[in-house]
Order: structure tokens, then sequence, then C-alpha cells
């Protein structure tokens, strides 16, 4: 026969053991889903537009000077200062008589008195020197920019028959980006 063995097992250290075990793991599972949420993003994104903007009071008013017994006159100048970012800026310049071509038209009221607008560093006063159509897009380089600008009442042609008087146009000038 077989010597009987006895043992007993003490079930309350097991009942407790595994009662902080659960209570643990409730314990962090709440901790963890609650405060320790799972990695997410966001994105930062922003858009540059193009623009043009004339960066001082723009230009001055032009006077140029012309004589018809001569047929000659002097240049007036001025400058445009820009800051242009964008993909082809530009400036546009056309009068209030919409002329066309690259001549602009000064009126005393009843006749026109023909000039022209040129972008040159030296405003010679002699028409042909670099001349910005009525209406036509000139391009502008990127960042900063003086563009200067140069009128130059034209030679020839109806100019020389002029009457004496006051004569006066406005130019309308557009930068775009």
């Amino acid at each position: 026969m077989m010597p009987k063995v006895r043992f007993s097992v003490n079930f309350s250290d097991c009942t407790r053991t595994a009662s902080a075990l659960v209570a643990a793991a409730a314990l962090f599972g709440s901790v963890s889903a609650g405060a320790y949420a799972a990695p997410d993003t966001f994105n930062v994104s922003t858009t540059v537009s193009d623009s043009c903007t004339v960066t001082d009071s723009g230009p001055a008013n032009l006077t140029p000077t012309y004589s018809p017994i001569s047929d000659s006159g002097t240049g007036s100048e001025t400058v445009l200062n820009t800051f242009c970012t964008g993909t082809n800026p530009y400036v546009d310049f056309y009068d209030s008589w919409d002329s066309g071509g690259p001549q602009f038209a000064m009126s005393n009221g009843t006749t026109n008195l023909y000039y022209q607008i040129s972008d040159t560093p030296t405003c010679s006063g002699v028409p042909g020197d670099n001349p910005i159509s009525d209406d036509v897009p000139v391009a502008l380089p990127n960042g900063a920019n003086s563009f200067d600008v140069c009128a130059a009442v034209t030679t020839g042609g109806l100019n020389v028959t002029a009457p004496a008087g006051s004569y006066t146009d406005t130019v309308i000038y557009t930068i775009a980006p």
C-alpha cells in the first residue's frame, strides 16, 4: 500500500495574487488607453501667391518739351520701382486716349500731340529709344526692379502743325505677377 502524502494548498494567497494581477491589468489597461494614445499626424502647408507691388509712391509726373519750329524736344524721365514674385511678371502702360501702337497722345481738348514712352536709363528725348507700345505688356524680372520710364514727344508727322497750348494725358500702368 502506498503511503498517503498530505499536502495543502493555501488558495487565499493565489486568490490574492490573481486578484492583484487582474486589478493591475485593468488599471494599466485603462491608463494606457486613456493617457497614451497611439501616435497620429497632422499636415502643415501654405500657398505663396505670385505678386507685384510698387515699392515707393510710384513714378513722378513727366513733362517732356517740344518745339514744332525745330521739330525737337527734351524727354522727361522717372523711375518705377517694383518688387515681383511670379512666373511672368510684367508692366503694361496705356493712355486715356488708348491711341495704340508705339505712340501715346496728349490732348489740348481739340488737338493731339503724340509722344512715346520708352524704357531707357538715358532719357535722350529722341523717339525710338526702346519704345514701349500702348497696352503691350513689358516683362519685368523677379525681385526688386527699377524700371526707367521716359516720355518724349515724337518728331515729324502731325506734331509739326500742333497749335500752341497745354497738352495733357493720363498714363495708366498695371503691374502683374
